[in-house]
């Protein structure tokens, strides 16, 4: 016999089985997807192809430089040059730089006239010796500068070397000096130091009085 709806609705817990009945059939009849991950692909752009320029207008003459003291005997002294950018040309001042190895030579940058107008070769560092190559045209408007100064140095400063702070015996005293620097003469503190190799010998910075003015030339190993 069938049972009433009634009586079964009467029944602990019926109401909530009836009710979701239609859920279950709702459910049954779908097709629950599962959610899709979207993944993200950062693809780098190939880097932009060296850019040529090439400008009307020739670089100034290169600006007279003041070389600092050598960091250590194996830097280099990277000249001065003139850049471009923003539409000018735009002075690099000169620093010492360290080699990327040892033996290594730095071809300096330049500005090569071309029938467009002037273009910039960048520096780079090769191994090995380098032969450059140069044309000088000697032209009445071009002159090359060196760093005369009007005052000349004060007389050297009076150093007590101590002897027992000298690192090793290898060392040897590297006296004190005056270079000029911001528009005066600054000195520089002798202090020890190891040679490149046992034969080095230390050729000491001075100053040169010439008919222009004097001449700071630098100290070298040799």
């Amino acid at each position: 016999m069938t049972t009433p709806f009634r009586q079964i609705l009467r029944r602990p817990g019926a109401a909530r089985a009836v009710l979701l009945l239609p859920c279950l059939a709702f459910v049954a009849g779908c097709v629950v997807e599962e959610p899709r991950v979207r993944r993200t692909v950062y693809v780098q752009a190939p880097p932009p192809p060296n850019e040529v320029v090439v400008i009307e207008a020739a670089p100034p003459p290169p600006r007279e430089e003041i070389i600092v003291v050598q960091p250590s005997p194996a830097h280099i002294w990277i000249r001065g040059y003139w850049g471009w950018q923003g539409g000018r040309h735009v002075w690099q001042g000169g620093h010492w730089e360290l080699p990327p190895q040892p033996g290594a030579a730095w071809v300096e940058p330049r500005w090569e006239h071309r029938e467009r107008g002037y273009v910039f070769i960048a520096g780079s560092w090769r191994n090995g010796p380098v032969v450059v190559n140069e044309r000088v045209t000697v032209q009445p408007s071009v002159s090359v500068h060196l760093n005369f100064v009007a005052v000349p140095p004060p007389p050297p400063r009076h150093e007590i070397v101590i002897e027992a702070q000298r690192p090793s015996r290898d060392h040897v005293w590297i006296k004190g000096y005056w270079i000029w620097h911001d528009g005066r003469h600054v000195w520089r503190d002798g202090h020890w130091e190891r040679p490149p190799h046992p034969h080095a010998v230390w050729i000491e910075p001075r100053w040169e009085h010439h008919a222009e003015g004097h001449v700071f030339i630098e100290g070298y190993w040799r």
